[in-house]
């Protein structure tokens, strides 16, 4: 098995089962390999989820980097990102951010440094590039907003300020986006957007 090939299947384990609860035999056993096959690749379960997550966050950054140059424009460029991000949190398990923040802070560090850094040179590129295209209002700080932005990711990723059990993280997203979206578009911007909803119902 190939380096690559175990860390997307571990990365499927985590998100279906959750990361406290999947032991190194239970991983071994679940890829079907040997642990001393696994112990080849890691060194044990804390430098398994380290390099997992370091394998998840190179992924997803070069996804959105291939979307990006797809888009048309910073309405698309948003959209495309809310729905990969919704995606992902449909698939994970709701105790894996939990885990993660409790049992294995270095690998949570490298989610909060892809936050801190991709994410918000993301926002803030999409934001400017909105205000020249027009389709986002010219009378916004897009630094203040970026980090509005980043503020309710954060709160989203932190699984105690989830405000109803009821309430999934997916949810929470989607309603965040809207109203991110809603509240930096232009006239031209809304209009937009208008036949993105109806087309896409995002």
């Amino acid at each position: 098995m190939e380096e690559k090939q175990l860390f997307e299947k571990v990365i499927h384990l985590f998100m279906q089962y959750g990361i406290k609860s999947m032991t190194m035999d239970e991983v071994a056993r679940q890829l079907g390999i040997s642990k001393k096959t696994l112990y080849q690749f890691v060194d044990n379960k804390k430098d398994l989820v380290k390099k997992m997550m370091e394998f998840h966050i190179n992924g997803e950054q070069c996804s959105l980097e291939a979307t990006f140059s797809k888009c048309d424009n910073a309405i698309d460029e948003i959209m495309e990102m809310t729905k990969e991000v919704s995606t992902q949190m449909k698939e994970m398990h709701p105790s894996v951010l939990f885990d993660m923040r409790k049992y294995h802070p270095e690998a949570f560090q490298i989610l909060v440094k892809h936050k801190d850094e991709f994410v918000r040179k993301s926002i803030h590129t999409n934001l400017e590039n909105g205000m020249n295209e027009g389709f986002y209002r010219t009378n916004m700080n897009a630094t203040i907003v970026t980090e509005l932005y980043l503020s309710m990711m954060s709160s989203i990723m932190n699984p105690e300020n989830t405000p109803a059990k009821d309430i999934i993280a997916h949810e929470i997203h989607g309603e965040m986006m809207r109203y991110h979206i809603r509240g930096i578009a232009s006239s031209k911007g809304r209009e937009y957007l208008k036949q993105k909803f109806n087309q896409d119902n995002v």
